[in-house]
């Protein structure tokens, strides 16, 4: 009976310590997993503010050519339009335009993923394949 007891005495351990190898596993995985997550939350919520900078310098670029068709509409009235009004007007949209590209370059470089030209599916933004058709990047 002793020697029973020890036996199970032992299976318990080994059965606990197989448990205790487990959870440590599914905890490591776990503070991956919120690790990769919160990556992912940065990108979403970086990528979201150059957007809206984006969003607002085209709304920006939008009155400016309202602006130059007022000018050209008075010049179709025949009334003078002021032309150095209208290269300030053009040099604020070419700013506004470089800023933009500037922005959208900026958006490139903190993707973590790309989408393949073939196939349409997400790729990690270092690998040098499509791992879903091959496509080279």
């Amino acid at each position: 009976m002793e020697r029973e007891q020890k036996g199970m005495d032992k299976r318990v351990k080994d059965l606990l310590e197989k448990v205790k190898i487990t959870a440590g596993a599914a905890v490591e995985a776990a503070g991956k997993a919120a690790e990769s997550a919160g990556k992912k939350a940065g990108e979403v919520v970086e990528n979201t503010k150059l957007s809206l900078k984006i969003f607002d310098l085209n709304s920006e670029i939008e009155i400016a050519y309202k602006e130059i068709g007022r000018l050209v509409y008075m010049t179709h009235a025949g009334l003078e339009a002021d032309a150095e009004e209208l290269e300030q007007i053009l040099a604020r949209i070419d700013e506004k335009n470089a800023q933009i590209a500037a922005l959208k370059a900026k958006q490139t470089e903190t993707k973590t993923t790309v989408v393949c030209v073939n196939c349409g599916k997400t790729c990690d933004k270092n690998d040098s394949f499509c791992r879903y058709c091959g496509e080279q990047f």
